[in-house]
């Protein structure tokens, strides 16, 4: 065989190589896709970020890294399960009202927002979860479907207001709540400040379940040296984790509907 005749083969093979690469990696990249075009989606909210910081800790450590990294360890433990949006992934401000603008963008199934509490004391420690509820003395169930207003001579419902939004979940948001926090207790060894409704305004304008979660106190010395450790971290992340799963799996079985109000 001639000299010629080799190197030419030689570059045929290379070519069809280099074809079977691009067509494994291209069969590779649609799979990933088609996967995660099913699975849940979640948003995850670490509050604060940028000019906003949060609270102080003790030590002088910043809520809103710490809420970035528990947001990030989530993401970890959460890979393949489910696809985590994050309301910001770096040290940048973002309103309210895009973070919940952004989990009804992608019709997420869960917004959970995420701090840390603060208070001048150095007593209060521990871990609370928040749901919506309307301010004391404002009608709980009010019926926003009465409500028309006239285009082209026929009455048409009028659209729920950003801050009703929440009303058509809170069956679904108190799930997720207990879920979450009962599943971060059985990791963490934490003190229970329990699950309350509030009118917390993060909240308002989600339209699916949403919570947030103050995974301890920044302003209580030994809690904020936890805060800064990985290792903690990365059992309340495993917690909100295996809480979202958990959800998912009750959610889909309508299990949600037997809380009442």
């Amino acid at each position: 065989m001639s000299r010629k005749l080799r190197i030419l083969i030689k570059k045929k093979f290379a070519y069809l190589f280099k074809l079977l690469v691009i067509f494994i990696w291209l069969f590779f990249l649609a799979t990933i896709s088609i996967g995660s075009e099913d699975l849940p989606i979640i948003v995850i909210d670490p509050g604060h970020g940028g000019s906003e910081e949060g609270a102080t800790g003790y030590y002088q450590s910043r809520e809103k890294q710490i809420n970035l990294t528990l947001a990030y360890r989530i993401v970890h433990y959460l890979s393949n399960k489910c696809h985590v949006i994050l309301t910001r992934e770096k040290d940048t401000f973002t309103s309210l009202l895009d973070r919940t603008a952004k989990a009804n963008h992608y019709q997420a199934i869960a917004f959970i927002s995420l701090h840390v509490g603060a208070s001048y004391r150095l007593v209060p420690e521990g871990i609370s979860t928040y749901y919506w509820q309307p301010s004391q003395g404002e009608f709980f169930f009010e019926d926003i479907s009465n409500k028309n207003y006239h285009q082209n001579g026929h009455s048409i419902p009028e659209p729920p207001l950003w801050d009703h939004l929440q009303r058509y979940h809170l069956n679904t948001s108190k799930l997720l709540a207990q879920t979450i926090h009962k599943s971060i207790l059985s990791e963490v060894d934490i003190n229970d400040r329990k699950i309350r409704g509030a009118p917390i305004f993060v909240l308002a304008g989600a339209d699916m379940p949403a919570i947030l979660i103050e995974f301890g106190y920044i302003s209580h010395p030994k809690e904020e040296k936890n805060l800064l450790r990985l290792n903690y971290i990365n059992k309340i992340a495993q917690g909100i984790a295996i809480g979202i799963e958990k959800f998912i799996e009750k959610n889909s079985f309508g299990i949600e509907k037997d809380l009442q109000y």
